[in-house]
């Protein structure tokens, strides 16, 4: 259940993104009667604005709509309208001001209206200003000591559309647009413009609203993140309380034994041996008990406790002995044994009477659970919880965990299911929840995480992001080369993951070691061998080709190539240029060579690049050996 403070803070989100899409949706329309009654079409930001600061001139026009509605043309002469407010605030001038109301009320005029209108607002406003003798900054209407003549405007406008200044250049074409003696064909190029500025204007405020959208719900995701992580630990701190409960038990136990007469049971044998079978089992579980909570309810003495327990058959463990076992183990690091004790535990006590949370069987299912996520088995620990609710549809722990890890599984299974159809932006959407998801889970297994971070390699390489993608799968191995518990599969499948990305990074040296280990890791009986062989010699050929070096019939001193084969490699590719520039002219060609150039030998520098060094400087020397061979092929 969330916590009060949290749901104020989403509804206060959701109120936030209602209201960003309300503004920019609401036009300030309304509709007139026949006696010209309108609705005023000024907007919350203006009416907000004039309270802040203060309006220096304003006035209202009334601008006609045209009406589709065919019971309203039968009607008669009725026209709808709509009143609109130009403002001018201190500190502004008639350009920002004209240009503000275009970008309101744009969208309410057709076409070949907007300039004409905008033209005759601003025409208002100079005329009231005027009136009022308000002098504007000089930093909007001069261009150093003198006023700016229409051409600089028109100039400072392009420098400002450049610099993504939409509104700045939209005012400074409505200046120029104001000035007198300025030809025809200046006019039509300035209301062009300003037409392009305020599409531009609309788009960024659009891209605006849907950044500040996504930034709402990544919030509220942060939020829900914290929250979860917080019920995690909470649980957590819950499993640890059951763990001393339980200790406090067993020293209850091991005290109440010690105290009571012991009465045993003897058989005798054929030989006329007398035989104390049930006693031996009782010192030895006993002798389990007391060397488990010898150090304090919490448990300890680890080793001790499991070479005891070794000592009883397997079938004669009490559970009490087949919790103290998987705890053990679980302690140890040793998730496989503390698997299969909670399983065998489960198994001895399975019933469908309620299963308490700090009963031995329920925490018997947690730890398995926790254990079968440490081991990357998703499936097993579902079916822990599977088990418990079973008997005990009711119990909320297990259901909880058993809904929040089915989601986790399920959003895996959507993301390799996008990957497999190409669609990796999708796919990372999924990957995404799916990372969120997994932090309300009471385990945060590393291994099963390296699951997720082998489908982002996928994904960011498919995706061109190279870094991201190889720095993903470079944790996932090394997680699980160096994890003596992780199954030849598991490491096969990171060796073969970051062999692919390696190969789309053009990185056929480290390409080859990966297949390679791979093929290793695979039995020669395997249906795979064949397959991942031809891959490795193919790779080990496009190796070849990269490095060059190679000395055959055609390449060799006779034939006047005493280093062997030069290296063949796709130079426009290294230097990301575009696949059509062979078609362009020589200008264009060197220009693109020169800025491609600049940029990635400063991203790839050996003093700047943060990334992988190996890999930085393989790349700085194949981008300035691909340049100077592109320099000389091109002449420039």
């Amino acid at each position: 259940m969330r916590s009060p403070c949290l749901c104020f803070l989403l509804l206060l989100l959701l109120s936030i993104v209602t209201t960003i899409s309300t503004a920019s949706d609401d036009t300030g329309t309304g509709d007139g009667d026949g006696d010209g009654a309108v609705v005023d079409g000024g907007n919350a930001d203006s009416d907000a604005a004039a309270t802040a600061t203060e309006v220096v001139a304003s006035i209202e026009i009334v601008i006609p709509l045209d009406d589709d509605d065919d019971d309203q043309e039968d009607e008669g002469d009725t026209e709808k309208k709509f009143k609109a407010t130009a403002y001018v605030y201190e500190g502004e001038d008639v350009g920002v001001g004209a240009f503000r109301f275009a970008e309101e009320y744009s969208s309410n005029l057709e076409g070949s209206q907007v300039t004409k209108t905008v033209r005759g607002v601003a025409k208002q406003l100079l005329e009231e200003l005027t009136s009022k003798n308000y002098t504007p900054p000089r930093e909007l209407t001069h261009c150093g000591k003198r006023s700016c003549s229409a051409g600089k405007l028109w100039k400072r406008a392009e420098e400002m559309r450049k610099a993504d200044m939409h509104d700045a250049a939209g005012a400074d074409l409505i200046r120029a647009l104001l000035k007198t003696g300025v030809e025809i064909d200046f006019v039509e190029g300035c209301e062009r413009s300003l037409n392009w500025a305020l599409g531009s204007v609309r788009r960024q405020r659009e891209r605006e609203r849907r950044e500040a959208i996504e930034e709402a719900k990544l919030e509220i995701r942060r939020l829900e993140e914290m929250t979860a992580t917080e019920e995690a630990k909470e649980r957590k701190k819950e499993y640890e309380a059951d763990w001393v409960k339980f200790g406090v038990k067993m020293q209850e136990s091991v005290a109440n034994s010690a105290a009571a007469d012991t009465t045993t049971t003897t058989t005798v044998a054929p030989d006329g041996t007398v035989q104390d079978d049930s006693v031996v089992l009782d010192d030895l579980t006993l002798k389990v008990k007391r060397t488990f909570v010898e150090v304090g309810p919490q448990g300890g003495n680890w080793n001790e406790t499991i070479q005891l327990i070794k000592k009883i058959p397997a079938f004669d463990k009490t559970v009490e002995a087949l919790l103290i076992e998987a705890r053990c183990h679980e302690i140890q690091g040793n998730h496989k044994l503390a698997l299969s004790a909670a399983g065998r535990l489960i198994q001895k006590a399975a019933s469908h009477e309620p299963w308490i949370n700090d009963s031995p069987r329920m925490m018997a299912a947690t730890l398995g659970a926790n254990a079968a996520m440490e081991l990357g088995l998703s499936k097993n620990a579902l079916s822990f919880y599977q088990t418990v609710l079973k008997f005990d549809p009711e119990q909320q722990r297990a259901r909880k965990q058993y809904r929040g890890l089915k989601k986790v599984v399920k959003l895996m299974d959507k993301a390799e299911e996008q990957i497999q159809k190409g669609y990796n932006k999708v796919a990372s959407v999924f990957v995404d929840d799916c990372l969120s998801a997994m932090r309300g889970l009471d385990v945060d297994s590393p291994l099963f995480r390296s699951k997720i971070q082998l489908k982002q390699c996928t994904i960011l390489s498919g995706m061109g992001k190279y870094e991201e993608a190889l720095s993903n799968c470079d944790s996932a191995v090394e997680l699980r080369s160096g994890n003596d518990s992780v199954h030849p599969n598991s490491q096969k499948e990171a060796h073969l993951a970051r062999a692919e990305a390696l190969l789309l990074d053009m990185d056929y040296d480290e390409a080859v070691q990966d297949f390679r280990a791979a093929f290793d890791l695979t039995p020669d009986d395997h249906e795979d061998k064949r397959e991942l062989n031809h891959k490795l010699q193919s790779s080990i050929r496009e190796k070849e080709m990269w490095n060059g070096g190679m000395q055959n019939n055609r390449y060799n001193e006779h034939t006047g190539f005493p280093n062997g084969m030069p290296p063949q490699r796709d130079h426009a590719k290294i230097l990301q240029l575009p696949i059509d520039l062979d078609q362009r002219s020589k200008d264009i060609r060197c220009a693109w060579l020169k800025k491609q150039f600049k940029l990635l030998v400063r991203k790839y520098h050996p003093d700047k690049y943060k990334g992988n060094k190996k890999r930085g400087s393989r790349k700085f020397k194949e981008v300035k050996e691909a340049k100077e061979i592109l320099s000389s092929n091109w002449d420039c």
